[in-house]
């Protein structure tokens, strides 16, 4: 059996932080200002707590105003209530539980009358188990509504010294202009941009109405990235000389 729980203790938290350094690619996400924590736990042993996750999240307020404007719209101050699925992650999850789990954090944030919209992204950067590039099935399969495909443009990291530095770190974000000279920028990767409404019945409905309405000009398309079209291009290679042993027999 796994219960789902919402952490309320300091130690709760650790653990759910220390569960997404390991399973993560992107590692434990913010710490600071409001965030919630959750996670799915099988039942209680001699284990410590980070052991028996096997699902974890964290969501906070979505990192910037126009980020945030941009699902909830450019009128008013509802970008406000625009939160997001930062981190998520599993390890040796039962089949579905993933999306019951993500379901179950959607019902209990919209009790909570700060937050009207959930969003999240997939990393075409990343890749799963198949080779292919993350693009947000999990989300699809929970009813997000998608939201495009956001642009490679801004640079999210620099290399110096053969070391990878984050130009976020907390609630602190490093200026183009202090990064030094002789530092590689390193730019994003494209991302699937999903977004659930929230909060109660009627609420919800309206909400996810809305935001239908300023995303339908979105359709889903996977992305391939240069990995996993140089493994497409090698296997048509393998094949074409396959089926030319196969002529020339």
């Amino acid at each position: 059996m796994i219960d789902f729980i919402k952490a309320s203790t300091s130690k709760e938290r650790e653990a759910i932080n220390l569960f997404l350094l390991r399973h993560n690619a992107w590692g434990q996400g913010s710490t600071q200002g409001y965030v919630a924590y959750y996670a799915a736990v099988t039942p209680p042993d001699s284990r410590p707590l980070v052991d028996r996750i096997v699902a974890a999240a964290k969501v906070c307020p979505l990192h910037t105003p126009a980020a945030s404007r941009f699902f909830a719209g450019k009128k008013g101050e509802a970008w406000k209530h625009v939160y997001c699925l930062q981190r998520l992650a599993a390890y040796h999850a039962p089949e579905n539980l993933l999306s019951r789990f993500v379901g179950w954090i959607l019902r209990d944030l919209g009790r909570d009358p700060r937050i009207h919209l959930v969003a999240t992204y997939a990393d075409t950067g990343l890749y799963g188990p198949d080779g292919r590039p993350q693009d947000g099935g999990i989300y699809r399969a929970t009813n997000a509504v998608y939201c495009g495909l956001s642009a490679a443009k801004r640079v999210v990291a620099y290399q110096l010294n053969g070391q990878r530095h984050s130009l976020r770190k907390g609630g602190v974000t490093t200026r183009i202009a202090d990064i030094p000279d002789q530092a590689r920028l390193i730019r994003g990767t494209k991302k699937h941009r999903y977004c659930w409404a929230v909060g109660s019945r009627l609420k919800r409905a309206f909400r996810r109405r809305a935001l239908e309405a300023r995303m339908v000009r979105f359709t889903f398309e996977p992305v391939y990235q240069p990995k996993l079209l140089a493994t497409l291009r090698g296997l048509g290679e393998w094949l074409g000389r396959q089926w030319l042993r196969g002529v020339q027999r």
